[in-house]
């Protein structure tokens, strides 16, 4: 089924971004459903309701879009990939006219169709793996697929002519692996692929539902390593020269980039605890599975798409950008922070467990640091 622009009144329609869509990205969870359950992220066991749009109401939200002068569009979840409609969302994507569909996978089953789904216009991955070790792979995932993630990492290198980045959570059990990602990622970027490959360490930082437990937060408060520790074992495989992160591929509005001696691998640090979850100043228009739609991650009160007509959803994108844009967006919001009150409730929906601030989780590390001094 073809899916072509649609005429409008806006003063976009001509394949070029509208004035200042260029900065914009389509941020689309399409599934709150995964098939993993990381330590760090979801529990076992049921997390409440499994969410998504349609198809039909999916390809509405990328027309609404595009409509309004949007041009490229990263697919989240939950897992992306699990949706066995996901390449035909790509295709309408690429159909309606996105130049740009990238998705954030944790590639168990994108290996196993990603010609298909770059000829459907696929055009970017970000692969998430911890570690190389499949042992501990197993024990942060509680699921046995080590290698069809590096399978679909090698894959995405060799196929996209773009930059691959392989999205890291850096624990204090694997802090020493990163000199051998960086080994990974240089041997991969000479391997004659079409694209390459740069690695993305995110701090371990309270985000996800399995934090509202006493085992998720026990093994957070067990896991978690400053922004100083990641960079110091960083520096063992190379000098750290940083890097414009305007240069690198991607909407990168928090990272630090740097590029690793001689080995030209480049990595960005993420370090949101240790730097008090500022705003990054970015401009996403996101989408939960649920349909909540936000152009801030702190935003209160967010409007549902579900339900509404395209006419309805392309004015919401317009009344939630112009927002954005505005002044009144920064005196409504002077002291944004980058967290939701309610821990992954944007990913996954209503979650299982107590409510818990971030507040909560720095009293924790505070309350120790005391302790280890004596002063308690």
């Amino acid at each position: 089924m073809k899916h072509e622009a649609r005429q409008t009144s806006l003063k976009v329609m001509d394949n070029r971004y509208s004035p200042g869509m260029r900065k914009w990205n389509l941020r689309f969870g399409i599934t709150s459903r995964c098939n993993i359950r990381c330590q760090y992220c979801l529990p076992e066991g049921k997390q409440g309701v499994i969410v998504q749009p349609s198809l039909a109401e999916a390809v509405e939200v990328l027309q609404a879009g595009y409509d309004i002068g949007f041009r490229r569009v990263h697919y989240t979840g939950g897992e992306p990939t699990v949706r066995r409609d996901f390449v035909d969302l790509l295709r309408a994507g690429k159909e309606i006219g996105y130049d740009q569909q990238i998705v954030t996978t944790n590639g168990y089953r994108l290996h196993h169709f990603i010609e298909e789904a770059v000829d459907a216009g696929l055009t970017r991955a970000i692969v998430s793996i911890d570690t190389l070790d499949e042992q501990r792979n197993l024990l942060i995932t509680r699921r046995g697929f080590h290698s069809d993630t590096l399978r679909s990492i090698e894959r995405s290198v060799e196929l996209l002519p773009t930059l691959t980045k392989i999205s890291c959570v850096t624990m204090r059990d694997t802090l020493h692996e990163l000199p051998a990602f960086i080994d990974y990622a240089r041997q991969l970027n000479n391997s004659g692929g079409a694209g390459q490959l740069a690695i993305k360490l995110n701090q371990f930082f309270p985000s996800n539902p399995a934090q509202l437990g006493a085992e998720g937060e026990a093994f957070w408060k067990d896991q978690f390593v400053e922004e100083q520790a990641i960079l110091e074992v960083l520096a063992k495989a190379g000098e750290l020269r940083p890097v414009r992160r305007e240069s690198i591929e991607g909407d990168n509005p928090s990272y630090n980039y740097y590029e690793i001696g001689g080995t030209g691998v480049k990595v960005a640090v993420l370090a949101m605890f240790s730097w008090d979850y500022p705003c990054g100043g970015c401009w996403k228009l996101r989408i939960s599975p649920n349909g909540m739609t936000t152009v801030c991650i702190s935003q209160k009160n967010p409007p549902v798409l579900w339900g509404m007509s395209l006419d309805e959803k392309r004015e919401t994108f317009k009344r939630l950008t112009g927002y954005r844009d505005s002044e009144q967006f920064d005196i409504d919001n002077p002291n944004r922070k980058h967290y939701r009150d309610q821990l992954g409730e944007l990913r996954f929906d209503k979650v299982v467990g107590e409510q818990k601030s971030i507040a909560h989780f720095r009293t924790i590390l505070t309350r120790e640091a005391l302790e280890a001094r004596g002063e308690m």
